[in-house]
């Protein structure tokens, strides 16, 4: 394949990118710090842990971290799409009731709050279509035959990247509400000649590479899989414990957002019951929180079953074929875990205290 052309930017253009996202201020707020380049070995061992698809010899197929929050983006922008409905509905009866009929003050109050609600719902009503009945991931594929990186997104025509003139940085996003815990990631960004973002209409050209961390050396280590696959291949990769799927089953369901992960890895029968002391808290916790882990884990759960899987066009999915045939890598287990017998008392505790909190709030409605 021939190497991307894209169409040049006017010079008003250029001002508004580097006056907005991804500009020099907001890069700034991100935290950006370049790696150097993709052929600069970060120092750090390869991780590939619950970010991969599938691959071949020459093709890896890897996740950008946006199934993280499935559903339960959807989920507040649901209830936020409620409030603008409500809001409008009650400004609309208020417009029409005999009172204001004669105030020019409330008429206009009203006018300017139907307009601010209408466009508001409308942007919620998106936001919960996306991600109740888009994609499951925003899948990202790396052609190490041909140095190409395609990102997957949506209907329209996947974005193709060189790797080679790929720049890697490091992306450290803090909370506004808290300045202790910083989120981690690595992205490929496709710069042009005066080191500002390039777009590809209105989408930046950048790839995230898995999931987002509080931990930095872990988003290096993802990076660092992938590096090594298109300098070096898949034989010189560390094996993989999880690998990605695209539809989730029952105990994603009831695994509280993985923390049935600890049940299941402690071990009763250790004298020393080594790690009681956090499997105790996180009983306490999840008990105590139930009610409203539930209820986002059964809006997650909807929406991967709601949601479609990516489908690359004919073209890049005969690429993948020279390399053979495309495989959850060797010798991982599936994310998709059955329930074991020692999980199941910490399932009944936990989703009994939230459909007991359920029964009571319904009861108390009832009333």
């Amino acid at each position: 394949m021939a190497t991307v052309k894209l169409k040049k930017e006017s010079w008003w253009t250029r001002r508004m990118r580097k006056a907005g996202a991804y500009g020099p201020l907001d890069r700034a707020l991100r935290q950006w710090r370049s790696l150097g380049s993709v052929r600069t070995n970060t120092g750090v061992p390869p991780n590939g842990d619950r970010m991969v698809y599938r691959m071949n010899n020459t093709t890896l197929e890897i996740g950008q971290g946006v199934s993280t929050f499935k559903g339960m983006v959807g989920l507040a922008a649901f209830v936020f799409l409620l409030c603008t409905l409500s809001g409008t509905y009650l400004i609309v009866s208020t417009l029409s009731a005999h009172e204001w009929e004669v105030d020019h003050f409330g008429v206009a109050f009203s006018v300017i709050g139907s307009l601010f609600c209408i466009p508001m719902g409308i942007w919620f009503l998106s936001i919960f279509l996306t991600d109740f009945f888009g994609y499951t991931d925003a899948l990202l594929r790396f052609d190490r035959t041909r140095r190409k990186v395609w990102m997957f997104v949506g209907t329209r025509t996947p974005i193709e990247l060189d790797w080679d003139r790929l720049t890697p940085v490091s992306q450290g996003v803090t909370p506004a509400n808290t300045n202790v815990n910083t989120f981690r990631a690595v992205l490929l960004v496709d710069l042009d000649e005066q080191g500002e973002v390039r777009f590809d209409g209105n989408l930046p050209r950048i790839a995230s590479l898995g999931q987002i961390s509080l931990n930095e050396q872990y988003a290096l280590g993802q990076y660092e899989y992938v590096r090594q696959f298109m300098e070096t291949g898949p034989a010189s990769l560390p094996r993989c414990e999880t690998y990605l799927e695209h539809r989730t089953g029952l105990r994603d369901l009831l695994s509280f957002f993985d923390l049935l992960d600890i049940p299941r890895r402690f071990d009763w029968h250790d004298p020393q019951m080594k790690g009681f002391g956090l499997l105790l808290l996180v009983t306490l916790a999840c008990t105590a929180m139930a009610p409203m882990i539930m209820l986002f884990s059964i809006a997650s759960w909807i929406a991967y079953r709601c949601n479609r899987v990516p489908t690359w066009p004919a073209q890049i999915e005969a690429c993948a074929a020279e390399g053979g045939v495309m495989r959850p890598p060797a010798d991982a287990h599936s994310q998709r875990q059955p329930i074991v017998w020692k999980e199941v008392p910490f399932i009944l505790l936990w989703t009994g205290s939230a459909l007991a909190f359920y029964t009571w709030v319904a009861s108390w409605f009832l009333k």
